[in-house]
């Protein structure tokens, strides 16, 4: 009896570590990707700050569909032409664009992106601060995450002061 008792405990045991092994390398694996992701969505801000069209190409997918913040449809090469064209002598940057409250979920080759965009700027003078709430959608594409999908919208919610 306690041999058999021996047994099943230590059948118990090995099946639990069995099981446990593939979770840990998902988990790890889920982990690495997010970090991926959230390494890509950083590029894009310092892409954007500095009118870097190279990268912000290496960044979108081809067949990129952008949803500015007043309802306009944009392609790749549109959004590209609208975030780092040709240099205006009557734009500077005051605060660089920059992200937080960024959250990422993954599922298998796609990833959905959240965050707000934050920046400020001088035109012609005048001051402006922007903020904006974004949805990115990530597909890995022959093994490259690209950005497919940007919406982009007014952030109307404030957080209550604490």
């Amino acid at each position: 009896m306690k041999h058999i008792f021996l047994a099943v405990l230590t059948g118990l045991c090995i099946s639990v570590i069995a099981v446990s092994q593939p979770q840990e390398q998902k988990s790890r694996k889920l982990q690495q990707t997010e970090e991926q992701i959230l390494a890509l969505n950083h590029a894009w801000a310092e892409a954007i700050t500095k009118a870097d069209a190279a990268a912000l190409n290496r960044l979108f997918a081809n067949d990129m569909i952008v949803t500015s913040g007043n309802g306009t449809i944009r392609d790749k090469a549109g959004e590209i032409k609208d975030a780092a064209g040709a240099p205006d002598p009557d734009f500077s940057w005051t605060h660089p664009f920059t992200t937080e409250d960024v959250r990422v979920k993954i599922y298998e080759e796609t990833a959905v992106v959240t965050g707000l965009a934050k920046w400020g700027f001088k035109y012609k003078g005048q001051q402006a601060n922007q903020e904006r709430r974004y949805t990115h959608v990530y597909v890995r594409q022959q093994r490259q995450w690209r950005i497919v999908a940007q919406q982009m919208s007014s952030n109307l919610y404030k957080k209550p002061s604490s």
